[in-house]
């Protein structure tokens, strides 16, 4: 079975491994979001893609939930001392993935081509890794107060505290790889990512909207949970910002406007066991039910293994 997963950075790189793992070498392809990009002291860096490419070759840094384990930061504290922006916080060992990224973009090289070059050398195995687009795809808000922000801009620099009048998702084309791959999928996983700015920022580009409707098994997991405590400060930003974005896109922060979002999309729909009274809801929408811990990845990624053969069979 062939499974392609939409994921943003977090939710890709907390499930992408476990999903590797239990469905097998070469069953998964990552289709990453590619609208928080951005272009820093000269360099292409693309977060979605660089976290779970480090989640999958096992250096992740989980308890920050961006960047390299055991990761130094003498680059950018020298170049703050010349008086550069220092918002962005780029560690010495991620550098250099930036260095060798914006060097093989240059020379002719595509995003895939580069992703696929590097998660090699970094050390992935087993699972493939796309990028969304090998264009432009930039995600931007309108603020308020009147400003355009990026994505980083507003999330990393502003700490997500502006609020959002209109949010702005590219409709580039799609990477020839991400749609090949939804193409000879037998399903397709909605990550448990910002539906507006991860996967929304998928489902935006050209033609993987209907790429999406024509696979025969199409999941979403939800990316909240209301009745738990969150883990890491990461999750917690991660969280605040979701809320945010949804609440200037008309929805709220519950699994049950979620999974009206996707209902479109999607036949089934993961929800966290704590949140169990919004299933009889989200079946109204027309969609299948699932429950699942959210916050554990290797018995989520079970549990949609499990789901999987059931479906197939």
């Amino acid at each position: 079975m062939q499974v392609v997963l939409l994921a943003g950075g977090l939710g890709g790189a907390r499930l992408a491994p476990a999903l590797g793992t239990v469905l097998g070498r070469g069953r998964l392809t990552v289709v990453a979001n590619v609208g928080d990009d951005l272009e820093w002291m000269g360099l292409r860096v693309c977060p979605d893609l660089d976290s779970i490419v480090y989640a999958l070759a096992g250096v992740w840094d989980r308890d920050r939930g961006w960047g390299r384990r055991e990761e130094t930061f003498r680059v950018r504290d020298a170049l703050a001392a010349l008086g550069a922006p220092s918002w962005f916080g780029i560690g010495d060992g991620d550098l250099s993935l930036h260095l060798s990224r914006s060097a093989l973009l240059r020379s002719g090289a595509s995003l895939t081509e580069t992703t696929r070059i590097l998660s090699r050398r970094i050390g992935v195995r087993g699972v493939a890794v796309v990028p969304a687009s090998d264009r432009r795809a930039r995600t931007r808000f309108v603020t308020r107060d009147g400003r355009r922000l990026a994505f980083q801009e507003w999330y990393v620099r502003e700490r997500a505290r502006p609020r959002i009048r209109r949010t702005l998702l590219s409709r580039a084309r799609p990477s020839s790889a991400a749609l090949a791959a939804l193409r000879r999928s037998d399903a397709v996983v909605l990550g448990p990512s910002n539906p507006v700015t991860s996967i929304g920022s998928i489902l935006a580009l050209r033609g993987i909207a209907s790429a999406v409707r024509r696979v025969p098994l199409r999941i979403a997991i939800s990316p909240v949970v209301r009745n738990r405590p969150l883990r890491s400060a990461s999750i917690a930003h991660h969280a605040r910002a979701r809320r945010r974005v949804l609440e200037a896109d008309g929805h709220s922060d519950r699994a049950l406007s979620v999974a009206a979002r996707y209902s479109r999309f999607v036949d089934w729909f993961l929800l966290d066991e704590a949140d169990e009274a919004e299933a009889s809801a989200i079946r109204r929408l027309g969609l299948e039910v699932g429950l699942a811990d959210l916050l554990d990845e290797e018995r989520l990624a079970e549990t949609l293994l499990a789901l999987l053969r059931r479906a197939k069979r």
